[in-house]
């Protein structure tokens, strides 16, 4: 009988706006709890590999970690890079990496958290005159992957746009040197020589010359994270790093890292 009584009885005035408030904030909270987030990738050996979910790269592992340790786990998508970069430029709440942190793309990402320090050589065939210098380089016909920062890096060094083909992945710029329609590739050091690894090559054809730049990669996105999503993102980084987890990861990939380049 009470709870008939309970079920029946009329609300006082002060209790109906307290309900209708609660009803109309409770959808809004939800989908802010429920906010999808997505992170893309291109196939960039050893730091995201396409096609290989036991080994899927060094940094979609540790990115897929740490995800899982805040609490928001994602699997990363694989896209061809300049789609990837599309896609993170143009929707909001979807990471993108590895990205390249440059003067140019500074204003257009959300950067998240900083996973590691890349170095940008000119790598040519051994037999050949080692790029030893960038008057030398100068000369050269060159190969950069299309959507990398390593054609504005050229550029702020005094190289001409005609001497540069960009190339869709790195696999087409290895096969552009090897029958000698390039002289050089330039780019990160550790995708280029993976890829030369991983496909086959003959590691010893190839030689590294000298280092241009320096830069930093990054997990980021252009819009919808909050400085609480990226605190949460640098703690738990920050926790992997005190327990060795992610030197170890580099490791288990062959990648032998400087401490500075991890954090």
């Amino acid at each position: 009988m009470s709870l008939l009584f309970l079920s029946c009885a009329v609300p006082s005035p002060r209790l109906l706006s307290l309900l209708t408030a609660l009803t109309l904030a409770a959808p809004v909270c939800a989908a802010e709890a429920l906010a999808p987030l997505r992170v893309v990738s291109g196939d960039l050996p050893p730091f995201a590999v396409d096609g290989q979910p036991e080994r899927p790269g060094v940094l979609v592992e540790l990115v897929e970690l740490l995800l899982k340790r805040c609490g928001q786990p994602a699997r990363v998508e694989f896209f061809p890079w300049a789609r990837a970069l599309a896609t993170a430029s143009n929707q909001p709440r979807i990471a993108i990496l590895p990205l390249t942190r440059t003067p140019e793309r500074d204003p257009q990402f959300q950067w998240l958290l900083k996973l590691y320090v890349q170095h940008f050589v000119f790598i040519n065939r051994s037999g050949q005159p080692l790029v030893a210098g960038l008057e030398q380089a100068r000369q050269l016909r060159l190969a950069v992957l299309r959507g990398s920062p390593n054609l504005a890096q050229l550029q702020r060094h005094g190289f001409s746009t005609g001497q540069v083909t960009q190339a869709s992945s790195v696999d087409d710029m290895l096969r552009m040197l090897d029958r000698g329609v390039v002289d050089a590739i330039y780019g990160g050091d550790v995708i280029n020589l993976d890829k030369v690894r991983s496909s086959g090559r003959d590691p010893a054809a190839y030689q590294v010359g000298v280092t241009l730049e320096s830069g930093e990669i990054w997990l980021a996105a252009s819009a919808g994270f909050s400085d609480a999503d990226r605190q949460q993102l640098k703690e738990a980084h920050q926790a992997l790093l005190r327990e060795g987890a992610v030197e170890r990861l580099f490791r288990a990939y062959g990648i032998k890292p400087r401490a500075d380049d991890l954090r």
